[in-house]
């Protein structure tokens, strides 16, 4: 694309609806297309077209992306077939791009086998301008041949992992592999993320080239992000596979290779994004921030009917809490007893978070986020919470999808002040003090921008209730026993915390 037909591509675009970002980012995307063979004696032959075409890239790249498999483009029958490639491709081919990313000052993502102590991976390496391997992704879903045959590590596939981002040059970027691209369910995931730019290095080998338009579409929209997508030509006339291509934001093909074997280069500005209405009268966004406003995660997230509604989504009257689990049934393991309240029933929880005990904080919500409603007590005041803790708080809460489920609670304004300057979103409640009075109680929640204020039992009553209401604030009442609960939620307490749930139910 010619620097005129470039600013004409972006000016349409601008007209239908993209809007940049307030430091517009022009790059040139490199995207390269190999030819592909079943024969396994012409893999060397393919390493080879991808190590050539390195050679000819040059400094006018920013961006360059080979596609899946790169040190073993043939097919491959047995972990011994796999071992051989490897130790005949591999380090040439990476140390081809990392001098290539270096040589043209740009960003390179190649696909390729990864060593790791758990065994041999399907990773994408991530190189920087200075030829400095900066990142790796490790393909989140293997087709089964790929474990059950090739014997490629799995371990990790298992377990639950946050979307891996990278920010290079100030240009943030998201992955998928492959396979990757059938699960849709992980693309409102990483839009979370705001990535610039999904990179897909990838096969695909026996989908037809309007059906791989359409998953790139379907990618770039639903992450408001540029796809810039990597495949091998599998013969010049095939209908199947190939179809390296550039997709914008709003879903349009700036390229598509087909079947051709070669290189594609596209230029386009990488902040600018597509924003539509956000409802009828509504101000525009992107797809996916729409999207989330309404999204309804308890109906269809894999976790189903365990998933529950947030804060947000959750009635206020009435609801009886487990303040550290169901003690009784797990006296000697905090995460048990709270485990074992969700199990019973619990539809909130509370407990204790300090500085020091993050790690605590991080495998509740891996066994939990989501199945209860959460009072995160942070104990101390704010001297003993530094930027990185809360930081990592913030973080925590992101990367288990656990927005709409955590509260913070303290009686330090100062604190919950410092949680609302750096991540807003975070829910925040306020605790009122010993001699404190319930008007200055909830002017304080209302000045933080808290959305509840905790009261002690001794210090709560009707007039509490109707000052917190009145704010629009949900009461929440640490009580000694369930035996005090009948009495509280009479006197107008939305929520009650007691130390051990099933005694109340």
């Amino acid at each position: 694309m010619g620097k005129t037909a470039f600013i004409m591509a972006f000016l349409l675009a601008a007209a239908a609806g993209v809007a940049s970002a307030a430091q517009s980012r022009p790059i040139k995307a490199c995207v390269m297309q190999p030819p592909y063979s079943y024969d396994t004696a012409k893999i060397g032959e393919s390493v080879q077209w991808e190590i050539d075409a390195l050679a000819r890239c040059d400094e006018s790249l920013d961006l360059i992306v080979l596609p899946e498999a790169s040190d073993r483009q043939g097919a491959i029958h047995s972990p011994e077939e796999l071992a051989d490639a490897y130790g005949k491709y591999n380090a040439r081919l990476l140390a081809a791009c990392a001098e290539t990313a270096r040589r043209c000052r740009a960003t390179l993502f190649v696909n390729a086998l990864d060593s790791t102590p758990s065994g041999m991976r399907n990773t994408t390496f991530a190189y920087d301008g200075t030829g400095r391997l900066v990142g790796k992704y490790d393909k989140a879903h293997l087709v089964r041949s790929e474990h059950a045959k090739l014997h490629l590590d799995a371990s990790y596939m298992w377990e639950w992992s946050e979307p891996t981002i990278m920010e290079i040059d100030g240009i943030r970027y998201a992955f998928l592999t492959c396979y990757d691209f059938y699960f849709y369910e992980a693309f409102g995931n990483i839009a979370r993320y705001r990535p610039d730019v999904v990179i897909g290095c990838s096969h695909q080998r026996s989908d037809r080239h309007d059906a791989l338009e359409m998953f790139g579409r379907f990618v770039a929209y639903n992450t408001a992000a540029y796809l810039v997508r990597a495949s091998v030509s599998m013969g010049p006339d095939s209908p199947l596979g190939g179809s390296s291509m550039v997709v914008s934001p709003m879903g349009q093909i700036l390229g598509n290779m087909y079947s051709k074997v070669g290189t594609l280069t596209v230029e386009f500005d990488v902040k600018a994004k597509y924003l539509k209405p956000a409802g009828y009268g509504n101000p525009p966004d992107t797809h996916p921030s729409y999207i989330e406003i309404g999204r309804r995660p308890w109906k269809y997230r894999p976790a189903g009917s365990a998933i529950v509604p947030g804060f947000g989504d959750t009635p206020l009257a009435r609801r009886l809490g487990a303040a550290e689990g169901l003690a009784s049934a797990a006296p000697d393991g905090r995460l048990a007893a709270l485990g074992a309240a969700v199990a019973v029933g619990a539809p909130e929880i509370s407990f204790a978070v300090s500085s020091g005990s993050l790690g605590e904080f991080e495998k509740i919500l891996r066994r939990l986020s989501c199945h209860a409603l959460m009072d995160a007590e942070l104990e101390g005041v704010s001297a003993d919470w530094s930027d990185a803790a809360l930081a990592e708080l913030a973080r925590l809460v992101r990367a288990f999808d656990a927005r709409l489920h955590v509260c913070f609670v303290s009686g330090d304004a100062t604190l919950l002040g410092r949680i609302a300057a750096a991540a807003p979103s975070l829910a925040r409640a306020y605790r009122c003090a010993d001699g404190e009075s319930a008007a200055d109680a909830v002017a304080a929640a209302k000045s933080l921008g808290c959305g509840a204020v905790e009261f002690s039992a001794s210090r709560f009553g009707r007039e509490e209730a109707d000052r917190a209401r009145a704010s629009s604030l949900r009461s929440m009442v640490a009580a000694p026993s369930a035996k005090s609960a009948d009495g509280l939620f009479a006197a107008g307490a939305d929520t009650v915390l007691v130390p051990d749930y099933p005694a109340g139910k």
